[in-house]
């Protein structure tokens, strides 16, 4: 049987770890020819495709200005070029931008497997994206949701469950070797005794989120990573562990999360942590941190898997906030705890929980591990996708037919410009002023209001010119 032709297509040329692997994996196990569509052909990510011989191809897939208005069809265009000049067997779209025009542009390419995975529920709770994905996701032959929260939110879009297939973004486990690492050696670098408790939080310091429609209302003006929480929990936990230490590992994510990340030291000064709250910046030996860890951290406001994977198949206790796909990998009561979201008292507890009670802490990692290796390692993953492309090669016709991209051009271009009109009348212009204040009759009421008095006070002034004279009189 021919191998299928495989592009994965993801609006970034940084990062995205797990797109290298799993088309590396997808190759080297199951013998498809892989390639990718980025966003630019200069990065980190280009430089990892490249190093293992993976084409890279670039498209443009920006679309959130209002000028893109004029841009959109022809990026559409140029990537429907590339799609019917490669006759790739499958497309599958990565993150919300190349989702859209991705999933656009294969659908009028008639390209026959049409996926897109979705990389956690933040645009799906959304106003502006969720209305996007809604109205161009039957252009998908099937929906790849990577935790189940997400997926009970596209059923509640009214996608069809048989559309849906849970795979989740799962790390290399071979990073991941618990018995094999040695710990990081945190208490001999800082100088601390070899009883200090250890807990830590590895993520990002990311900006605030602006007050707008491309973000959930429930994180504007927030950094989703929760720092602050974990922060504002450290007292608790200091009252009765207090050689304890709280280790946030990670840097700022650009200026303004150099900016959040500044604040957050501020808050630690400004409760008197200094000395218990230490903040590393980025690190490179993850797997042996989570190895000193008694503790790691999850304290996220809106997340897919963060880091999960990783801290479990590294044996180490875990604490999560009860939202995403964090539930699904922390199992409360058996592989971690489960707490409150946005709540640094019960945060607190859930720590607590765990230093209190050593030998249940260590269950919890080892039957963590246990559960990461069955069902979220990367062999997984590329597993459950080869099933799902196999799946739908038995069942779609082999596709770019000339006849439906012209069709499909021809009808993308009438409801295309009804739903462009909205976005970029709508939700580029209009919604975000009314999120300001904007209420443009409020003026009109106004001048109606002062022209309303002028006429009342002309009539008054003539009325009582009307009197005197005919009191002189």
């Amino acid at each position: 049987m021919v191998p299928l032709k495989i592009c994965y297509v993801l609006s970034t040329t940084e990062g995205g770890t797990w797109a290298f692997e799993q088309l590396r994996e997808l190759r080297n196990t199951y013998q498809y020819e892989v390639s990718v569509i980025l966003s630019g052909n200069s990065g980190t990510l280009v430089d990892r495709f490249k190093s293992e011989n993976i084409p890279v191809y670039t498209a443009d897939f920006d679309f959130m200005r209002p000028t893109d208005i004029f841009f959109l069809p022809g990026k559409i265009l140029s990537l429907v070029r590339l799609l019917r000049q490669k006759r790739f067997d499958v497309i599958q779209t990565h993150l919300f931008p190349s989702m859209i025009i991705g999933r656009i542009a294969s659908w009028i390419a008639d390209v026959p497997i049409r996926l897109s995975m979705i990389a956690g529920p933040f645009h799906l709770e959304a106003d502006t994206p969720r209305w996007i994905d809604k109205t161009t996701s039957w252009m998908d032959v099937a929906i790849i949701p990577s935790c189940n929260y997400s997926k009970q939110l596209y059923l509640k879009m009214n996608v069809p469950e048989d559309r849906l297939h849970v795979i989740y973004y799962s790390p290399d486990e071979r990073r991941f070797d618990a018995e094999n690492t040695l710990p990081a050696g945190l208490r001999e670098e800082f100088g601390w005794p070899a009883d200090t408790p250890l807990i830590g939080m590895i993520a990002y310091f990311y900006p605030k989120l602006g007050k707008n429609r491309w973000t959930p209302p429930f994180l504007h003006g927030k950094a989703i990573k929760g720092h602050e929480d974990v922060i504002r929990a450290a007292p608790m936990i200091l009252k009765e562990f207090p050689n304890a230490k709280l280790l946030l590992i990670g840097s700022g994510w650009g200026e303004a999360g150099q900016e959040v990340m500044q604040s957050m030291q501020t808050l630690v000064t400004e409760l008197g942590l200094q000395n218990s709250v230490i903040f590393t910046g980025h690190r490179q030996d993850i797997p042996r941190i989570y190895r000193d860890l008694d503790v790691s951290i999850q304290a996220s406001l809106n997340e897919n898997l963060g880091g999960t994977i990783e801290a479990l198949l590294m044996e180490c206790p875990t604490v999560v906030t009860r939202v995403g796909g964090l539930v699904d990998t922390v199992i409360d009561g058996k592989t971690g705890v489960q707490v409150h979201v946005a709540d640094p008292v019960d945060l607190a507890k859930g720590v607590l929980s765990l230093l209190r009670d050593p030998k249940t802490a260590k269950k919890f990692g080892e039957a963590g591990r246990a559960y990461m290796l069955e069902k979220f390692t990367l062999n997984s993953t590329v597993s459950d996708l080869n099933n799902l492309y196999q799946y739908y090669r038995e069942r779609r016709p082999t596709g770019y037919q000339f006849f439906k991209t012209i069709y499909r051009f021809l009808l993308l271009s009438i409801l295309g410009s009804f739903v462009s009109l909205r976005f970029f009348i709508l939700d580029i212009w209009l919604l975000p002023r009314w999120d300001l204040g904007w209420r443009p009759w409020k003026q009109v009421i106004v001048r109606a209001k002062m022209l309303l008095y002028r006429v009342y006070a002309m009539v008054g002034r003539a009325s009582k010119k009307f009197k005197d004279k005919t009191s002189s009189e």
